[in-house]
């Protein structure tokens, strides 16, 4: 059982490389690799560095977004302690095919051992909100701006996507008691999630909030245009970017790379942007991810560069009368008797409770007295 899991998780991972070579053959093939060379040569550093600080400004309202929803069930940190385990997450995504990873990981450093599971939904709801408003943003943009012409296949699924996206979170709560009472979806929606649902406060601003996240992204996606010598329509970036996002953060590619560039190549040339300037807003936008990466790995090791434990650390035990394996130790004792010696140990209990009203059960053994 074991041994067929690793081969499909290996089997997995090569398909995933084998997309983001494939993607990547083609990308290379498609563009003139000296006009891609000359236009990131090109790239305007002050532009860019105005791009980083929009992006890392991004990342820092998401992880408040994040902070909302985690006290509201009881983790009551400052919003820079979320802040820092929002990066170091975004670093541990390097590593992975897409973001569960660090998904997981911010959850293991905000339950630090206490109630995981808790923790863990906090980042769930985090992640399915950002992706409804991401979802709805890019329908609206799609409906409000149908001037560019996108295949009416591609408007249709997204806007549809969208509408039943936004009205599925809405309504979960209320959907969900369609299915039966053992359902293990909907168990997990009444009553892990349930406490986020029931605030309709709440909703409202994690809402704002992650609206405005994706609003700082798409002024990212403008700037960076502008970093490469292009001028593209903010209404066009609003249209793009949900896609491509939506599409980088599956786990069809390594790190989205390929699917990313691919993308940028396909939407940005339907307007006449060159082919090199779109790969090459494509490694930026990559570029910029890996950079807050970096920002988290350098928290990751200010931090002490080791993961939470999924449960707390036992007490240990102190010099005297500590617990040893939950079992309390009463320290120890040797008595004299006559001429020889008789060392007596106290027994070990359970409950590590003094009882008065009796002595202290006592093993013996005699010991022969010294010449």
């Amino acid at each position: 059982m074991l041994w067929r899991r690793l081969q499909g998780g290996r089997a997995r991972w090569l398909l995933r490389v084998a997309v983001s070579i494939g993607i990547v053959t083609y990308i290379l093939v498609d563009v003139d690799t000296e006009d891609l060379v000359r236009t990131l040569a090109s790239v305007r550093p002050v532009p860019l560095a105005g791009a980083l600080a929009l992006f890392l400004a991004g990342q820092v309202l998401s992880a408040y977004k994040w902070s909302l929803l985690g006290r509201s069930v009881g983790y009551a940190r400052p919003v820079g302690e979320y802040t820092r385990f929002y990066f170091i997450g975004m670093f541990f995504n390097l590593f992975g095919p897409s973001t569960i990873g660090g998904d997981v990981v911010r959850a293991l450093y905000l339950a630090e051992g206490h109630r995981p599971g808790i923790a863990i939904n906090s980042v769930v709801f985090d992640r399915v909100s950002g992706l409804v408003l991401l979802m709805a943003l890019g329908a609206a943009a799609l409906i409000a701006f149908p001037q560019y012409g996108l295949p009416w296949p591609l408007t249709a699924s997204l806007v549809a996507g969208g509408l039943v996206l936004v009205l599925g979170w809405w309504m979960c709560p209320r959907l969900v008691r369609l299915l039966p009472a053992g359902n293990r979806f909907r168990r997990q929606v009444e009553t892990e999630l349930g406490p986020f649902w029931r605030d309709r406060v709440l909703l409202v601003r994690v809402a704002v909030a992650s609206l405005a996240f994706h609003l700082t992204q798409v002024g990212v996606q403008y700037v960076l245009a502008r970093a490469a010598g292009v001028a593209l329509p903010f209404s066009y970036c609003l249209v793009y970017h949900p896609v491509i996002s939506l599409m980088t953060a599956l786990p069809l590619s390594v790190a989205g790379l390929g699917v990313r560039e691919g993308g940028y190549l396909y939407f940005l040339t339907r307007i006449d942007v060159d082919d090199s300037i779109a790969v090459t807003l494509g490694l930026l936008w990559f570029a910029l991810t890996v950079l807050a990466g970096l920002v988290g790995g350098a928290l990751f090791v200010a931090s002490g560069a080791a993961l939470p434990r999924v449960h707390p650390r036992p007490a240990a035990a102190g010099r005297a009368g500590g617990r040893v394996g939950g079992v309390r130790r009463r320290p120890e004792t040797t008595s004299r008797f006559g001429d020889g010696q008789r060392e007596c140990r106290p027994v070990d209990t359970a409950d590590g409770v003094p009882r008065p009203a009796k002595p202290a059960r006592q093993t013996c053994r005699s010991v022969s007295a010294s010449p």
